[in-house]
């Protein structure tokens, strides 16, 4: 994890300088490190395993695995390294939990497991969780380095992670507006809660005139008319404090192409297909769609114009491909050096771009 600021390639002539020097000795892999990594990993992988099966989400465990393994690390005089490897094993139990809960269950509703118990399942999911995550670790060994130094991809969580640890590094004075940070945005998010202000806000409107648009298909005084017009919903964005956090993170250009493809499905492509299908639009849409506009307008967006971020999805697929295939013909030598022997510097083993 890198972490710097801006996201460097290796094309680009300002050279990459970690935080924590190459040169510099600093422990990092530790039995404390690993154990408060492997307690953080149970604790946090269980508490999302019961979120996700309760509510179908789960939430990102790196911050509170940063938080802790700094507050930890301080009050046992820990570094930086070890920090970074305690939040790094924490927060896989995110992943790992997220894995389980999303697809074991699919095995037990579609009764190819009679039951949970150990003699039907357990057995069996524990062996697909730990192959599935020995996959999962060789697959980041091949794309990690590429797709870290792509200025593409910020990866905002890591870039946050990081920003938490060398804010503890800093000393109160840098720690005070993290806890800043936190404070607003909790007073933002309850002033929402109690309603001094709308966190939210649907808008309806109508598209064209129900019964009274019409559509002429073909050139003037063709008589093959269809009728058309609706109503649909737009929605304003919504005002959260981890919106604005995540948008600062990934910055202008990544929050804009976000906020345009918003624009682009509820701005043009559902009011679009509302005009043109309207009093036809029920029976494009799925036989339990309530009867009234705001539930169709839904139903539209979820089974029409959001499978066509399907092809975005390919695109990304292609994409990562050919990050692959950079990866597999990477100078490994020249990114993952041998320990520097020269006589004149101190044994280094580090990656230039690591931490």
């Amino acid at each position: 994890m890198s972490v710097q600021g801006p996201l460097n390639t290796r094309d680009n002539p300002k050279k990459f300088k970690p935080y924590v020097p190459e040169q510099m000795e600093m422990r990092e892999f530790t039995l404390r490190a690993v154990l408060l990594g492997l307690l953080l990993t149970v604790v946090l992988g269980a508490a999302n395993a019961y979120l996700g099966l309760r509510a179908g989400i789960t939430i990102a465990a790196t911050y509170p695995a940063a938080v802790i393994a700094m507050a930890a690390m301080r009050a046992w005089k820990g570094s930086l390294l070890e920090e970074n490897i305690a939040r790094t094993a924490g927060s896989i139990g995110e992943g790992i939990a997220a894995g389980a809960i999303f697809t074991i269950p699919a095995f037990l509703i579609a009764k190819a497991w009679p039951s949970f118990r150990p003699g039907d399942a357990y057995w069996k999911s524990t062996a697909l969780i730990m192959v599935g995550s020995v996959l999962g670790v060789l697959f980041i060994s091949l794309v990690r380095r590429v797709m870290v130094e792509d200025p593409e991809l910020p990866f905002p969580e890591s870039v946050a992670a990081s920003e938490i640890h060398k804010a503890g590094q800093r000393g109160a004075e840098a720690a005070k507006y993290l806890f800043w940070n936190i404070g607003v945005g909790g007073v933002v998010y309850m002033l929402g809660r109690f309603g001094l202000f709308a966190a939210d806000k649907d808008f309806h409107f109508a598209i064209g005139h129900l019964g009274r648009s019409q559509v002429r298909l073909g050139a003037a005084g063709n008589t093959n008319i269809l009728t058309a017009g609706g109503a649909s919903t737009f929605a304003a964005p919504s005002v959260s404090p981890a919106y604005l956090g995540v948008g600062y993170i990934i910055g202008l250009r990544l929050a804009s192409i976000q906020f345009a493809g918003g624009v682009l499905a509820w701005g043009l492509l559902v009011p679009l297909l509302i005009f043109f299908l309207g009093p036809q639009l029920k029976q494009y849409l799925p036989s339990d769609t309530p009867d009234n506009w705001a539930a169709m307008s839904v139903a539209v967006w979820r089974f029409i114009v959001r499978p066509i971020a399907v092809g975005e999805c390919w695109w990304v697929r292609l994409t990562l491909c050919t990050e692959c295939e950079k990866a597999s013909r990477w100078d490994w030598e020249k990114h993952f050096p041998t320990c520097d022997k020269r006589p004149s510097s101190k044994p280094s083993c580090r990656a230039p771009s690591d931490i």
